[in-house]
């Protein structure tokens, strides 16, 4: 068995895999050791041996075939290398995927089954996934065929994958509360009100881009409530015609009610709340991993059976969660919802679709000038606020072999560190900050971006891992 494809014909493959599902084996669904081995086999015509993904490393003869690398601080993987993860994934199974992109914090790969979708109707596709690396962790590096035959080149042309597209789905948005009830009041607007106006209309939106059918509660003007539809029908008797009652009727395939949660002024994050009457499942995971990876969690997903229309529809069997999206209560949480709706919104139409609507933002590119004045020079006492658009590694001293901080002090996407230093160093624009929150552990670093710009200017770079407001 030989590696008898080049890495253009490796990378147009991974093209033509994503967006479907496959089942290699005909066995338990669209697993993703399904996934891996269709690209290997595409490389290969062989299968990749192993009864669970996290043993692919171990019980394969990679000899001639591939390089098996171990997850380092400074290691970065490349566009198609296998990324297999260990068994505190997968249910102890582990999981398997195809690097898509990488950078130094986190990597984005082709992945089918990471929401436990193999079996569901339809089944979860293969979609790109944000990981952060983990230890241990591996990455198997196939060695491609340096140029393709002819013959190759014609096989490429006319064999595509074949498999069932995704149809769209029935989702129905409710914001919470509504009629005379504003819901929760704090830091100058209402529950009801900003749900309405900023939220729920752009999660319509970006829902029908993706081609689902889409419904808000109450129609366009959203102006009714549904606790107090669902409790006036079983006050009158009535479990056909009002609130929950009424949703389940229409066969909706996913009900998601939108809130804020109030507390005191420190609270901070969203959360899932379903019935504990059914598990979650891949929309309930999609949403908790979009409020990890914007306002934050207060709490994983929560299985309730105290909530109204939880219980109905719990009962009925309705698709329906409750989302919290972060506490109104909370200074950061609403600054961030404020200055970020239509992204946020984006983020969850995202998780509800079960991936990125028309892609996901971009880092934004300094304006204002700073104090980058020779090539030469890599250090510079330098002040400005860093606002992060991805999860980002903080480290005990600059550069790649610097040690990383436990993940839970890492900043997360939405959060900010004011800046004091600027070291240029393996690649890579470093900067030096205290914790707001807690200034008195000392000094840290994280990287702002990779330097790309022929003469090491941060303002002339494209791509930051945030943005900069200059001080």
């Amino acid at each position: 068995m030989t590696v008898n494809k080049t890495k253009a014909q490796a990378y147009a493959y991974m093209n033509k895999l994503k967006g479907y599902w496959w089942d290699f084996d005909g066995a338990f669904g669209a697993q993703c050791f399904d996934l891996a081995n269709m690209q290997w086999n595409y490389l290969t015509g062989g299968r990749l041996a192993g009864y669970y993904a996290k043993d692919i490393p171990t019980a394969n003869n990679f000899e001639g075939l591939a390089t098996v690398y171990a997850n380092t601080p400074s290691f970065l993987p490349q566009k198609g290398d296998l990324v297999i993860f260990n068994s505190n994934y997968g249910g102890g199974a582990g999981h398997v995927g195809i690097v898509w992109s990488a950078n130094i914090n986190s990597f984005i790969s082709l992945d089918q089954n990471w929401y436990g979708g193999a079996q569901s109707v339809p089944r979860e596709v293969s979609q790109l996934i944000t990981h952060y690396y983990d230890e241990p962790m591996y990455f198997i590096r196939p060695h491609y065929k340096s140029t393709a035959t002819v013959i190759d080149k014609v096989k490429d042309k006319v064999t595509k994958p074949s498999t069932p597209k995704t149809k769209g789905n029935k989702i129905l948005i409710a914001s919470g509360h509504g009629y005379n009830d504003p819901g929760a009041v704090a830091n100058g607007t209402n529950e009801r009100d900003l749900i309405r106006k900023y939220i729920a209309p752009n999660i319509q939106k970006y829902l029908k881009q993706a081609g689902h059918t889409v419904d808000l509660y109450g129609g366009s003007k959203q102006n009714q409530n549904l606790y107090t539809d669902t409790q006036y029908g079983e006050r009158l008797g009535d479990t056909k015609n009002y609130g929950m009652y009424w949703v389940h009727k229409q066969k909706y395939d996913i009900v998601v009610e939108l809130h804020l949660d109030s507390a005191s002024a420190s609270a901070t994050g969203g959360h899932v709340i379903i019935s504990d009457k059914w598990p979650a499942d891949t929309v309930d995971k999609n949403i908790n991993k979009a409020l990890k990876a914007t306002v934050g969690t207060i709490r994983e997903i929560d299985p309730r059976n105290d909530l109204l229309n939880a219980n109905v529809a719990g009962r009925l069997g309705t698709n329906y969660r409750l989302v919290e999206m972060g506490f109104i209560t909370n200074t950061h949480d609403m600054n961030y919802l404020k200055k970020n709706y239509d992204a946020f919104s984006k983020e969850l139409a995202g998780a509800i679709h079960g991936k990125p609507i028309n892609g996901t933002p971009s880092g934004q590119t300094p304006t204002k000038a700073e104090p980058v004045k020779n090539k030469k020079q890599t250090v510079w006492n330098w002040k400005g606020r860093f606002t992060a658009n991805t999860t980002i590694k903080v480290r005990k001293s600059p550069g790649l072999k610097g040690m990383v901080v436990d993940s839970g002090s890492w900043i997360l996407k939405g959060q900010w560190v004011d800046i004091v230093q600027l070291k240029k160093i393996d690649g890579y624009w470093f900067g030096k900050f205290k914790y707001p929150t807690n200034p008195k552990v000392g000094y840290f670093w994280l990287a702002l971006g990779e330097i790309t710009d022929k003469k090491a200017r941060i303002k002339h770079e494209k791509e930051m891992y945030g943005k900069i407001k200059w001080k």
